[in-house]
């Protein structure tokens, strides 16, 4: 099944009818519900794929967006699901217990999730411009290991939290009949890393809990020397759930295929029947080139070159 993400026009329609009737367009099978979903159209989302009108692949976490907001600002990380203050992961629990069950009125597969970041304020993203931008290498080591010091102080701590919520949520996902796919993170202070997937995966020991897989973001960690690419599909390529499809150049990612640099080679092998395939590109593409990128990636699904 290939789907394609609201993210890419759902802010620009007033009514779930016409933001679907623009995304059939692309020939995908499914939709994919973003955290970016405008509040308003989710209940005529809700509606069409109850009616079998729209087919409803997986659900990025939040959505719907989070009811009674704690302090501060409201997003797939936020309120963290590996937060240290109870009162926060408890209540991320519950609104990610409210997307999975939205997930299953609209017999969607999977959930997507973030786990939250480790407060370390902007020195991932010191260490990612630097790696990206090609800068002076004692300033890019020194960045790195003053970086990873202070991260391997806190980590343990928000990897018990994140642990705690996925139990949670995996009893209540699989009850469900739903996915919950743990995704790779962009930034470096996002949970989990490379090391941190396995880490997760092996702790919570469910199968309703596996590995959700986002080309842009592993393939940025390799442009930055950071992380290789191909680890993540070798070390989880057989606990995959789905995959986000979109191209890279540089640290800028979700651009259309074939408007990047990437080698969908490197996947090709994982894009299989099993396998959600989620187009999750930002708005800046034309339809055109949204329509070239997806026919490239099909074909490769199908055994072309």
């Amino acid at each position: 099944m290939f789907s394609i993400s609201t993210v890419w026009n759902a802010w620009r329609h007033s009514s779930a009818q016409a933001m679907a009737q623009e995304l059939a367009a692309f020939s995908c099978e499914a939709i994919e519900l973003s955290f970016t979903l405008p509040p308003d159209l989710f209940p005529g989302v809700l509606d069409l794929a109850r009616s079998g009108q729209v087919r409803v692949s997986s659900l990025h976490n939040y959505c719907p967006p989070p009811l009674f907001p704690h302090s501060g600002q409201i997003g797939p990380d936020s309120p963290s699901l590996s937060s240290r203050d109870d009162r926060e992961r408890t209540w991320a629990v519950r609104q990610t217990m409210r997307t999975i069950d939205a997930a299953r009125a609209m017999k969607a597969r999977a959930v997507v999730l973030h786990l939250g970041k480790i407060p370390l304020k902007d020195a991932g993203r010191k260490v990612l411009s630097l790696a990206v931008e090609g800068g002076n290498g004692e300033r890019l080591r020194a960045a790195r290991d003053s970086y990873l010091r202070q991260r391997a102080k806190l980590a343990g701590y928000h990897l018990e939290e994140a642990v705690r919520s996925l139990r949670a949520l995996a009893a209540h996902a699989a009850s469900a009949g739903v996915l919950l796919g743990v995704e790779n993170r962009y930034f470096l202070e996002e949970v989990p890393s490379l090391d941190e997937v396995g880490v997760i995966l092996d702790r919570v020991d469910s199968a309703a809990v596996g590995y959700w897989h986002d080309i842009g973001h592993a393939q940025v960690k390799e442009n930055a020397g950071l992380e290789r690419h191909e680890e993540y599909l070798r070390r989880y390529g057989d606990r995959l759930i789905g995959m986000h499809i979109h191209d890279v150049v540089g640290a800028s990612d979700h651009r259309a295929p074939l408007l990047g640099v990437f080698d969908y080679g490197l996947v090709k092998d994982f894009l299989r029947r099993d396998v959600l395939k989620v187009f999750e590109i930002h708005p800046s593409a034309a339809p055109e080139e949204l329509r070239r990128g997806i026919a490239h990636v099909r074909n490769l699904a199908e055994g072309g070159n």
